[in-house]
């Protein structure tokens, strides 16, 4: 008993802040179409710190997918990765290959 009562001490009831993101998202995206304007930006911020395996558990849940596909939508640009992320992965592609080349060049010499 002592056990049960220590370990659930400490955990964050869902509504409160200390929540983790992908519970406070959650309860954001049920009620997408009917949030306030400060909802709607704690959602955009919160759901761009979701990682891919929490994107995937709320895509798999039904009752979720609609109001995120309705929102990721109609919030397309707010919530997509912003250029410099794609822009860092393709130097450091184009620096591999150049790794690539240059130890190819060397090994033939």
């Amino acid at each position: 008993m002592l056990q049960l009562v220590g370990s659930s001490a400490f955990a964050p009831p869902p509504d409160e802040p200390g929540s983790t993101v992908l519970e406070q998202v959650k309860g954001l995206v049920v009620r997408y179409p009917n949030l306030s304007e400060i909802e709607l930006a704690r959602l955009i911020n919160l759901y761009s710190r979701l990682s891919a395996l929490d994107m995937a558990l709320m895509l798999s849940d039904e009752s979720l997918a609609p109001s995120l596909d309705q929102f990721a939508k109609e919030n397309r640009s707010a919530v997509r990765p912003p250029f410099r992320q794609y822009a860092g992965l393709l130097a450091y592609a184009f620096l591999t290959i150049g790794a690539v080349v240059w130890a190819i060049a060397v090994a033939a010499a």
